[in-house]
């Protein structure tokens, strides 16, 4: 009987496991492994808060690709008029996940089996032609196949504020359960981020009747924009031949503006340029070299962001709100220091464009700088365990890992672990486009055919 282990239960972990429930036709053994929290909601979807809207239309959010409106009809269910193109709670993305897995288990082939367990895998061993898993109380389980299905990580703390580690003035994981409980409704907030993370943080306090304004600081102050208002099935322009001429990151960008003006000009929405982009964003992100990799994320990935991860039109909107009513400031600014002065904290920014600091007084710093794919700064015992052996890679500009095309680990000698899979938003360093759900669902199902072929 093969033996499928799966570290991980969110989207990416649980799709796997659908699909190999689904398609499996012979003896299998499927396992899937979640530390904390129930199976099959992850980091995203255990959110019961009311302000966590996904940011992509239910009519995208299929765990199927060839049954688009799966989610939809699920979602009927509790919202008889939820539309293609509406925003719908996270939540209920959690529930989907979790129904499908269900049934999934009830419609599985007797000769397949399933074992959903809670347990920390500590390390990674290949032994005998098999792979044995090490958990952190100090069982061991052996499996034939392992997928690295781990998520998102928690935001890197700053440099500068790695001292205050610990700290109850400073929230270095905003998705920790509680981890803004602590905070007074008139206590002074600096918001280190300005993205998508600093979005659900202001409405999250908003909803905990937050009174005191908010201050949010990143490099540039760029701000997600906002999807459009249930724009169902929106006609995409053609992508021009050129688009994919080998070249350095800077004429890239200047063939993708071409081609947006373009397209605006021929009547298309901006939004619809960037979506036509979508499935040949892979091909452009590889074509080109690690160097240029390199200066596009320092100098370009920020304004790519914020065109391409939108927020719901909703949320956008609230935002909005809390600016006009001047509940919520953005400012482009580097934190340069943190200095506790009582029960506040002294901060020294420097605004952009500026020499001179500026000096603020906080009651509270919360780290909304997004996840980090950084090996050096994540506590990750299995990951860096695999790392020190050689058996597993961290591509030059620290985005990701090393796979091949078949998403198999890569070691140091750049040789693929048979059996070692890496199914998570690590890919990006080798596709760029894996954070969101229409390109996991279908690596998921790509993964689980290649497992079962």
């Amino acid at each position: 009987m093969q033996r499928i282990s799966i570290i991980g239960s969110g989207f990416c972990g649980t799709a796997l496991a659908i699909h190999l429930l689904q398609k499996a036709d012979r003896p299998l053994h499927i396992r899937l492994i979640n530390r904390t929290g129930p199976l099959a909601r992850g980091l995203a979807y255990g959110t019961r808060s009311a302000s966590h809207i996904l940011n992509v239309p239910a009519e995208r959010m299929s765990l199927f690709a060839d049954k688009p409106s799966d989610f939809l009809d699920f979602a009927r269910q509790e919202l008889p008029d939820a539309q293609p193109g509406d925003f719908l709670p996270r939540r209920l993305f959690g529930d989907y996940l979790q129904q499908r897995l269900t049934e999934a288990l009830a419609n599985r082939p007797p000769v397949v089996t399933f074992d959903g367990m809670h347990a920390h895998v500590i390390d990674l061993r290949r032994e005998d032609n098999q792979y044995r898993l090490c958990l952190k109380d100090g069982r061991k389980i052996d499996s034939d196949n392992v997928v690295i299905a781990t998520g998102n990580f928690t935001p890197a703390t700053p440099g500068v504020l790695t001292h205050l580690l610990g700290d109850s003035r400073y929230i270095d994981d905003p998705w920790r359960t509680g981890a803004l409980q602590g905070i007074a409704a008139d206590a002074r907030i600096l918001l280190l981020g300005s993205g998508l993370t600093m979005y659900d943080m202001a409405l999250a306090l908003q909803e905990r009747q937050h009174r005191a304004p908010l201050l949010a600081i990143s490099r540039r102050a760029l701000q997600p924009h906002g999807h459009r208002d249930n724009a169902e099935h929106p006609r995409l322009p053609q992508l021009p031949s050129n688009l994919l001429v080998e070249g350095s990151a800077r004429q890239l960008l200047a063939r993708i503006r071409t081609f947006v003006r373009d397209a605006e000009a021929d009547g298309f929405d901006w939004r619809d340029a960037v979506a036509a982009l979508r499935p040949v964003t892979p091909a452009l992100w590889q074509s080109l070299d690690t160097h240029e990799r390199g200066r596009y994320l320092c100098h370009l990935q920020p304004y790519w962001d914020v065109h391409r991860h939108r927020a719901a039109p909703i949320i956008a909107s609230r935002i909005e709100q809390l600016r006009q009513a001047g509940q919520l400031r953005t400012q482009a600014a580097r934190l340069v220091s943190a200095t506790s002065t009582g029960a506040a904290l002294q901060l020294q920014i420097r605004p952009r464009g500026h020499q001179e600091l500026r000096t603020l007084e906080v009651d509270h710093i919360i780290n909304c700088t997004g996840p980090c794919n950084d090996l050096r700064h994540l506590d990750e015992p299995m990951l860096s365990a695999l790392q020190a052996r050689g058996e597993l890679v961290q591509d030059d500009n620290r985005i990701g890992l090393r796979v091949d095309d078949h998403y198999h680990l890569l070691d140091a000698a750049g040789r693929a672990q048979s059996g070692l899979y890496l199914l998570s938003p690590m890919l990006r360093s080798h596709y760029w486009e894996s954070t969101a759900v229409p390109e996991l669902r279908q690596h998921a199902e790509t993964l689980a055919r290649q497992l079962l072929g």
